[in-house]
């Protein structure tokens, strides 16, 4: 009977000091740039998510270039994924978009980077993206 109790009384202790994790980030995401191969996109749109953290509201909007890019959403509330769309690389070039992810007191830009069949998104410099807007 006494092994019972204290067998009882252990995992009460243990259950009661259980605590859920809770997300205390006030704003994030999982890269700041994301590659994608002329492959994925030379022939057909190609679909992605990328997630977004937060304990709160928050924005995201193409700042430059983009006319290429869709996303499903431009606001949102605590962790979600964000639905995006490629457009078939028809041009055979590189290109990309800056987008913001913003809660008001912090952004975070995001490239998107889309590669020719000569020139690897993956290749280029974070300081030399912009001159790949389009």
């Amino acid at each position: 009977m006494k092994k019972t109790i204290a067998l009882i009384a252990a995992l009460f202790a243990l259950v009661s000091c259980y605590k859920p994790y809770v997300s205390k980030v006030d704003l994030a995401v999982n890269d700041t740039r994301y590659n994608i191969t002329w492959a994925q996109v030379k022939e057909a749109p190609l679909d992605f998510f990328f997630p977004v953290y937060s304990t709160g509201s928050w924005t995201v909007r193409i700042v430059a270039g983009g006319d290429w890019l869709t996303l499903d959403r431009t606001s949102g509330q605590n962790n979600q994924y964000i639905k995006c769309q490629a457009q078939t690389n028809t041009l055979d070039i590189v290109r990309a978009v800056r987008v913001e992810v913003s809660n008001g007191s912090k952004t975070i830009p995001v490239y998107f980077v889309v590669s020719s069949s000569t020139l690897n998104a993956a290749d280029i410099q974070d300081a030399e993206l912009d001159k790949y807007l389009i």
